[in-house]
């Protein structure tokens, strides 16, 4: 009998066990690792680490940052019928962002542009966030 209870105890601790020896993320043995477990806000948190199967982001080299962008647009001017089509210069500042560099790539963002749909018509965009390897 004594043979059955510690094959059942056996078996409940291993598989007590496995669930905690299955999750790979992080090392909450020791919170000082930032590497292994990044902030929240940064943009590699939640991915594994590359020896697990996960992408890579890399550890932050440095910061960019791209100034805001003045554009100078021809707008065309709404006119009555009959009246030649004119054009007028507008000047329009593109939202600066900053890039942060890391070892393996570039991280952009997201980031307002604007976007030329026909002459003279403009149109603002959001442009997603992307990582660019090097």
């Amino acid at each position: 009998m004594s043979k059955v209870w510690t094959g059942v105890a056996l078996s409940l601790l291993l598989g007590v066990a496995a669930p905690v020896a299955a999750q790979t993320t992080g090392n909450p043995a020791n919170p000082g690792d930032f590497i292994n477990n990044p902030h929240p806000a940064m943009p590699w948190a939640g991915y594994a680490n590359p020896n697990m199967g996960a992408f890579n982001y890399g550890q932050v080299v440095q910061y960019i940052t791209v100034p805001p962008q003045p554009v100078e647009l021809e707008l065309t001017v709404p006119l009555p019928d009959g009246v030649p089509a004119q054009t007028q210069k507008q000047v329009q500042e593109i939202p600066g962002y900053v890039i942060a560099e890391t070892t393996t790539g570039y991280y952009y963002p997201e980031r307002w542009t604007l976007q030329q749909l026909n002459v003279g018509v403009y149109q603002w965009v959001q442009l997603p966030a992307e990582f660019r390897r090097k």
